[in-house]
């Protein structure tokens, strides 16, 4: 009954995420560590970057809303204004902005990759987001060089680099040496930047062998 589609839907949704916790718990993990470290960066007054594994930096422009009025011949319209960089982080976006916003910064990267190393092959490439397009006597070759590079890209310590480039950046380069210096909040922060999940012990290299990978 229609009445009771809010109902069943919430329901559903809660038993999917529920499901997803349970099937991937290094996943849920990564995904809370970067959900509490933008919270505190943005609890902090900073805004949450970082730097791509291709060093390309990434900065989440999203701030408290500031209302202004528009005046025209016909009405008057009440604007927001979300970019402003005076006001203050908007904690709430910030935070539920930055995993998929992360993980869509390593899929890019990993487009750019086979896109570079296509070009060393001799291939015509083309790209829209998770999309990528041949001619039809070049695919297995891309297909070969997608799935290598998604391996190397993935090889790297990307977790580590991101903690390492967090401490720098709104720690001042944590360490024990100078911890008593700090205040409590930036404290707060360097131990929880510090504290990363763990990796799982998927075999990276098994993707080079998967039909479905990338289809």
């Amino acid at each position: 009954p229609q009445e009771y589609v809010w109902e069943a839907s919430h329901y559903l949704v809660q038993q999917v995420f529920s499901s997803l916790k349970e099937m991937f718990s290094g996943t849920r993990e990564i995904q809370q560590w970067l959900t509490d470290s933008a919270r505190m960066i943005s609890k902090s007054g900073n805004t949450v970057e970082w730097l791509t594994p291709l060093g390309l930096p990434v900065i989440q422009p999203y701030h408290r809303s500031k209302p202004f009025l528009c005046h025209s011949n016909l009405q008057v319209v009440n604007l927001q204004n979300t970019h402003d960089a005076n006001e203050r982080p908007d904690t709430m976006k910030q935070k539920n902005a930055f995993p998929p916003n992360f993980i869509h910064s390593l899929d890019s990267t990993h487009m750019m990759l086979t896109s570079l190393h296509c070009y060393r092959h001799g291939l015509t490439f083309v790209s829209v987001h998770d999309c990528f397009w041949t001619h039809a006597d070049t695919v297995d070759v891309m297909n070969k060089v997608c799935r290598e590079q998604f391996v190397a890209l993935h090889s790297q310590p990307i977790l580590q680099n991101l903690s390492k480039f967090l401490l720098q950046k709104y720690c001042h380069g944590f360490s024990p040496k100078n911890a008593t210096k700090m205040s409590p909040e930036t404290l707060r922060m360097a131990l929880h930047f510090s504290n990363m999940p763990e990796t799982g012990n998927f075999d990276l290299k098994q993707v080079k062998d998967s039909t479905y990978f990338f289809s």
